[in-house]
Order: C-alpha cells, then sequence, then structure tokens
C-alpha cells in the first residue's frame, strides 16, 4: 500500500476527486461512500457527533441542514454526471462544499464516443430511435471535415428532449397538451475545442479490433413520433422561423446493419473542452445532422475538471500519445513512399501548398496552468465497500458467539455497542482508500472563529 502523506489538521474539511462509474448517479455514488466517511477517523469530529447526539433529543433541533447527513458531516458534489456518463465527480467535504461552485463554473473536458446513423429522443443510448439515416460511406475524413462549425465560440441552443423547465414545465409537456412555447428557447453562447481522436468501424468478426455497440432497441409508437414531431417545429416557431424544415427525418426508417454492405454504423471518438452550460451531448447530435445521417451518443466520459483530472499526468499523457501514435506511423509511411517516388506532379504540389493546414488556426480553450489531481478509481471504494461488509458480519458473529456464551446483555452492548464499533473501526492503520484520499485530498482554508479558544491557540 502507498504511504499516506501528512495527515491534515482533522477533521478534513477540502476537496477530493473520484472516478464515478457508468451506471449510478452521482448522488447515489455519494451515498454509497457516506458510511465509510463517517466511521473513518479521518472526519471524525467529536464535537458534532456530541451535538447531533444531544439535537436528536430536542425536537426543535432534528431538522438537517442543506447536503449535512444524519450525523452532521456536509458532503456535496462540484457537477452531477448522470447515469449514462464516468469520469471526474469532484466531492466537497464540510467546509469544501462551499468551493464546489468554482467547479461548476470551470471549463471541463470530455471524451465522447458517437454512433452514427440513429438520433434518440435523449441524444444518447438510453433514449428512444427519433429518426435514422445512411451511414455507408461516412469516413475519417467526413467528421473531421464539420468539425470546424463546432470550435471556438458556438451558440447553442439547449435541446427540446432535454427536462429543461420554462415557466415552472418541462419542454417536452408543451407538446403533449399541444400548447405552444410560450417564448423561445434561450440560446447561450459556449466555448468548445474539439478533436477527433478515433473513427472505428463495427466488428465484423470477435475481437477484430471493431467497436461492439449497437443502436437502443427502443422506438417510438406513431403518436410518440408526432409528439416530438411538434416539439421539434416548436423550436423553431418560437424562434420566429416557421419556414424552417426540421432536420430530422422522422418518417424514412434505416436498418441498423446495411442493405448494402451488411455491416452496422460505425462509429467516432471526440475529445472536448468545454465552457460552463453546454449540451455535450448536443455537439454529438448535432455532428450527425452535419454528416446527414444522424448520431447519438454511445459513452460519455468527464477527464477532467478544472485541476482535478481522471488519471495521473504521466497516464494522461501516454494515453494521449498513443492515440497519436497509429496516425504519426502512417503519416510517417506515406512520406517514406512519396519519397521513394520517382517524380512528384508539379500541380499535386502546388495544390498541396495551397491547401495549407487541414484544420483552421483556432485558439483552443485551455484548462488552467498548475499541477493536477488524479482521481481516487471506484474500484478501491467497491473493496472498501466490500471490506465493511464482512466486518459488519463478523461482528454480527461475534456477538451471537457472546451472547450464546452467557455474557450478559450490558456487557455485550459494552464491547461491541455503536462506540465501541466505531472507536474499533478507526483504529490501526489507515485503510487503502483513506490513504488514496489523502493523497488527492485538496484542503481549504478555515474561517477563523473569534473566540476564547481561538484566542487562546494565538489564531488572532
Amino acid at each position: 500500500m502507498p504511504k499516506a502523506p501528512p495527515t491534515p489538521p482533522l477533521p478534513l474539511n477540502g476537496l477530493f476527486p473520484i472516478a464515478k462509474p457508468r451506471g449510478p448517479p452521482s448522488m447515489q455514488v455519494i451515498e454509497a461512500i457516506n458510511p465509510l466517511l463517517l466511521e473513518s477517523r479521518l472526519f471524525q469530529d467529536t464535537e458534532k457527533a456530541e451535538l447531533h447526539t444531544r439535537n436528536v433529543a430536542n425536537s426543535k433541533y432534528t431538522k438537517r441542514k442543506r447536503n449535512t447527513t444524519h450525523e452532521g458531516l456536509k458532503i456535496g458534489q462540484g457537477g452531477t454526471l448522470d447515469p449514462l456518463a464516468d469520469g471526474v465527480l469532484v466531492i466537497g467535504v464540510n467546509r469544501g462544499t462551499k468551493h464546489l461552485q468554482r467547479f461548476l463554473d470551470c471549463t471541463k473536458e470530455y471524451e465522447s464516443i458517437g454512433i452514427l446513423g440513429a438520433t434518440t429522443t435523449t441524444m444518447d443510448a438510453e433514449g428512444e430511435i427519433l429518426s435514422t439515416g445512411v451511414s455507408d460511406g461516412i469516413t475519417r475524413e467526413h467528421v473531421e471535415s464539420v468539425l470546424d462549425k463546432f470550435r471556438g465560440k458556438i451558440m447553442q441552443t439547449p435541446p427540446i428532449f432535454s427536462a429543461l423547465k420554462m415557466d415552472g414545465k418541462p419542454l417536452y409537456e408543451y407538446a403533449r397538451e399541444g400548447k405552444p412555447l410560450p417564448r423561445a428557447i434561450p440560446v447561450r453562447e459556449c466555448d468548445v475545442s474539439i478533436d477527433l481522436v478515433d473513427f472505428k468501424p463495427a466488428e465484423v468478426v470477435a475481437g477484430d479490433g471493431g467497436h461492439t455497440y449497437a443502436w437502443p432497441e427502443k422506438h417510438l409508437s406513431p403518436k410518440e413520433k408526432e409528439t416530438f414531431r411538434k416539439l421539434d417545429q416548436m423550436v423553431a416557431d418560437a424562434a420566429g422561423d416557421s419556414a424552417a424544415e426540421s432536420k430530422l427525418d422522422f418518417d424514412t426508417v434505416v436498418p441498423e446493419i446495411s442493405a448494402t454492405t451488411g455491416l452496422r454504423p460505425a462509429t467516432f471518438t471526440v475529445r472536448m473542452t468545454v465552457s460552463r452550460g453546454t449540451y455535450v451531448r448536443s455537439i454529438v447530435h448535432d455532428i450527425g445532422l452535419a454528416l446527414g445521417c444522424g448520431a447519438h451518443v454511445v459513452k460519455l466520459t468527464r477527464t477532467r475538471q478544472g485541476e482535478f483530472v481522471l488519471h495521473g499526468d504521466d497516464e494522461l499523457l501516454a494515453a494521449h500519445q498513443a492515440a497519436a501514435q497509429v496516425k504519426v506511423e502512417v503519416d510517417d509511411e506515406e512520406a517514406a513512399m512519396n519519397a521513394a517516388a520517382a517524380k512528384v506532379e508539379v500541380d499535386d504540389e502546388e495544390a498541396a501548398m495551397n491547401a495549407g493546414p487541414s484544420k483552421p488556426k483556432h485558439a483552443p480553450l485551455a484548462h488552467p496552468d498548475g499541477p493536477t489531481t488524479p482521481c481516487i478509481p471506484w474500484e478501491v471504494f467497491e473493496r472498501a465497500l466490500q471490506e465493511r461488509t464482512a466486518t459488519i458480519e463478523a461482528e454480527s458473529q461475534e456477538r451471537e458467539e457472546l451472547a450464546m456464551s452467557g455474557v450478559s446483555p450490558d456487557e455485550v452492548n459494552k464491547r461491541l455497542g455503536k462506540k465501541a464499533i466505531l472507536q474499533r473501526r478507526r483504529e490501526g492503520e489507515l485503510k487503502e482508500w483513506e490513504v488514496m484520499l489523502l493523497q488527492r485530498f485538496v484542503p481549504v482554508a478555515l474561517p477563523v472563529v473569534r473566540d476564547s479558544k481561538s484566542r487562546a491557540a494565538g489564531l488572532y
């Protein structure tokens, strides 16, 4: 086990990042680790625990503060990730919760995999298929060619298919009731830096290196499709563009397996750094529309949020270099072939010179300079939770054995009551997850309370 760094003043107050897995929503992840934090010496606050015990007996104080657990530990997150998404989830504990707002405002980096050929109600693999299109013949170069539309400062309309509310009502409910939108959906300016990092055909033979993603199996009923047709038109009407035609083809039905090639659609992977309020799924959706076939997200990973990153700097650099290596090798091979050619046509050379760089020059959206902190892998917490379950079972077994041996209930409670159990769990060496948390913990400054205790300590 790696050595823990010096422990900051306890109980801990600050921030740490965890690698949220795909599946559970963010709040479920926080609820899962709550028991570990409450039972750890790192977050043990004797004064708060005693105050909590006194307040429980007084109904006047039983109401909990926002983001506070039943035992007084305050915990929050710096930007939620829904079940489909994984990656960096910034956790704030105690006074650290006061610093979470800056992670909502900061730039974030994502890697997203989109599959061609189908749009969905939620713009990802969790929704029903809205429309389909022919993606045969779409290449890496085609995807590259449309990315310029999504670089730099862009204007983005929040998707009508989201749960965004207008006058307290989700947008999709307006269509269900047959009512027009009260006003246009506010358009927001977003700053986006985006690059294509992979383009992968579907797997033909198991293990051939192709992707294994498939379209959703859920389809809309004719009535539901009509609802979304109305929604799509409402966006245009509310924006004052009633003559605009929908970019979604609700009527054409294209099978997932191409009738021409017998293959499933390809996927593309984009890495993007975005400013606050950017709908990442919308960008992948719009790339599909720009290609004329549609697309939706099948995997979404937040790889960075502020100074917190999914992997350590060395791992991140190695991953980026590995992704670029294939292209470098291809470029080198082509260069060697061209150098061996007897003659280069003048027209071709001039065309290449006139073409200039393959990408327009743009200032990419940058992260702040400074050191970065990698996430605690979720597997570390999974092991800790399994160990906790085993400990609880062992304690239960020990309690039964003491009772069967004739030990009095008072003595059993003295040995294995709540206080004794907590004390036992907090003894000994720090656990794996505690060591890793300390390595990645960012403490925050605490305000000086001007009382006799802080005066005696010479704090003011």
